[in-house]
């Protein structure tokens, strides 16, 4: 008899966000290549529908990104015990860097705090949080 050595549970966790990874990406690199699409309009106004695309964008390539890097990390180098338990976390920890690194490139995109800065505060908050 043969028997399956995955999960059918781990592999759509796994494919889902690979997909999402892979989709988002594949617009961005179109919608980058268009020269129409600005983040200005002809008046110089900030074109909305265009920051509002990238932004949704980038946070579903940055948040599949980091979900994938996390299950990984736990299952592979800390060895963690695959369950529903771990992907939920694997999940809270990708929503948390996905907001922290969000909100400092809308930061700097509004010129409020620099890039450096952010993800150097950023970086500390997340140090800080697994220490304490």
């Amino acid at each position: 008899m043969d028997s399956k050595t995955y999960k059918p549970k781990n592999l759509k966790f796994i494919f889902t966000p690979i997909f999402f990874l892979i989709f988002s990406v594949a617009i961005l690199l179109y919608l980058i290549s268009l020269r129409d699409f600005l983040p200005f309009n002809n008046l110089g106004e900030y074109n909305w529908t265009n920051i509002l695309t990238v932004a949704i964008l980038f946070f579903f390539s940055i948040f599949s990104t980091s979900c994938l890097i996390s299950y990984f990390l736990l299952r592979v180098v800390l060895r963690k015990e695959d369950s529903r338990e771990l992907k939920i976390v694997c999940i809270k920890w990708a929503l948390f860097f996905t907001l922290g690194v969000s909100f400092v490139l809308i930061l700097n995109f509004f010129h409020i705090l620099n890039i450096y800065w952010g993800l150097g505060i950023l970086l500390v908050v997340i140090i800080a949080s697994f220490v304490i």
